[in-house]
């Protein structure tokens, strides 16, 4: 347990939508970002991130920090990706607070102290889990992909185990922002609880595998402050009565309107909470005119934190070479600039080509039960022309996975990746144009079936 807490606790991707030879960008990601501070919800919804360098609050560095996987520690990560410290800065940023952190050279790593207004103390330390899993890598380490939940959570190493918190009956284990109940009828939900001592690779996604129903928690109405921070009324008259052995309880809403309802396991009058907090679950109820969630007045309408929201750009250079930050960077020069009076012009120089640009692929997981994966791709601007394409796998969970080749060509832009049965893959796509130039882009991850299980 000791020896998870700095690990642990050290501490997105949107670069280009078209993948340019001579230049290795990630495909875009949306990821669900939660921040659980100390008695309150800091940050909770889906955000589009992007690679970019990050600075806490007190760091004197000149420049922004490298966290975009990219480190001499995981040589396995090739391509700049999302991670969580960069994706939490972004939700951070997205509500006006900042976060601190002190900077570890050995690792190339935040460890993280503080966000918003709840810092480190006392032994109370910030700790993060990807997908209800502790990491076993640093913030800035470990990439995320498309549809992964992130989650910081205050004084995370004391024993207290994770809720979450579905509606009645979930079979699939990514968060659900949102719900629709009938006016005046009961409402079922059930929480479930993630123990506290995973620590490994994450799962490929979302799952309710090593998950187990809470008994005696409370599903309670949340009051949300104008920037946004969630605090569950766990004393409020419309608080449902403790979840039962299968961790489900009942919930009525006698009014119509957006209802935020949150689980949590309340500890003594003033004591801390007995397991952490869960996500949020926004509740519809229609019947006419009723109380606003952030805007939304009917079911159609999402409240404004259901929506993928898109962060403020980072200026700036950062610090590693080869880290690209986001927005206009740190340049701020015109490029050329004009010729005085009786200077000589440049010369002429000969037109080039312009870049291959390749669509990202696509993924087609309908044979995924015989081991195939179909991989589509589109030649968007053909450049200099197609030298060659490459799909490589990466086998998700084993530490220093190769690449494996797993399928090649010169022509067409479809392929059909055969991969051993029973394993989670990340999957990379490399085309080089005719004049050498190669760029690769990460397009996803698939679990493939097969094993004794099935």
């Amino acid at each position: 347990m000791r020896l998870r807490l700095p690990i642990s606790a050290l501490c997105v991707a949107i670069c280009s939508l078209f993948v340019t030879a001579g230049l290795a960008q990630a495909s875009p990601v949306t990821v669900n970002v939660r921040i659980e501070g100390a008695t309150q919800t800091l940050f909770e919804g889906p955000v589009a991130v992007e690679p970019h360098g990050v600075r806490a609050t007190s760091d004197t560095s000149p420049k922004l920090r490298s966290c975009d996987g990219i480190n001499s520690l995981d040589p396995w990560n090739t391509v700049p990706a999302a991670t969580p410290t960069s994706a939490s800065a972004d939700a951070m940023a997205l509500i006006g607070e900042t976060f601190d952190a002190k900077w570890y050279p050995g690792f190339n790593d935040y460890f993280l102290t503080r966000f918003g207004p709840d810092r480190e103390i006392e032994g109370k330390s910030w700790g993060i889990l990807v997908n209800d899993t502790f990491t076993n890598v640093g913030g800035c380490q470990y990439q995320l992909d498309e549809g992964d939940e992130v989650l910081w959570i205050f004084n995370a190493f004391n024993g207290r185990k994770n809720l979450a918190l579905f509606p009645a009956g979930a079979t699939f284990g990514a968060r659900q922002l949102t719900a629709t109940a009938t006016l005046n009828q009961p409402f079922e939900v059930e929480v479930r609880e993630y123990e506290d001592n995973l620590e490994d690779n994450p799962p490929a996604h979302p799952e309710l595998t090593g998950s187990a129903p809470y008994a005696g928690a409370s599903a309670s109405p949340v009051a949300t402050d104008a920037k946004g921070f969630e605090r569950v009324e766990a004393e409020s008259p419309e608080t449902a009565a403790p979840t039962d052995m299968d961790g489900r309880t009942q919930i009525t809403f006698t009014t119509p309107g957006w209802h935020r309802i949150k689980a949590t396991a309340p500890g003594a009058l003033g004591k801390e909470e007995k397991a952490f907090r869960s996500n949020r679950i926004d509740v519809c109820v229609p019947g006419g005119a009723g109380p606003a969630l952030e805007g939304a007045t009917e079911c159609a309408q999402l409240p404004l934190a259901d929506q993928v929201r898109v962060p403020p750009p980072t200026i700036g250079e950062t610090e590693e070479p080869g880290e690209s930050s986001r927005g206009t960077g740190g340049g701020g020069g015109t490029g050329g600039g004009s010729t005085g009076s009786g200077s000589t012009p440049p010369p002429a120089q000969a037109p080039q080509a312009s870049p291959l640009r390749v669509s990202i692929p696509t993924l087609d997981r309908g044979k995924l039960r015989q081991g195939k994966v179909g991989v589509r791709w589109k030649i968007v601007d053909p450049g200099a022309g197609v030298a060659r394409w490459q799909i490589s796998s990466q086998t998700v969970g084993k530490k220093k996975a190769r690449w494996v080749k797993r399928a090649s060509g010169t022509k067409g832009t479809a392929a059909t990746v055969r991969l051993p049965r029973g394993h989670t893959y990340r999957l990379r796509f490399t085309i080089t144009d005719a004049g050498g130039q190669s760029s690769n882009v990460m397009i996803g991850k698939v679990a493939v079936p097969g094993g004794k299980r099935n």
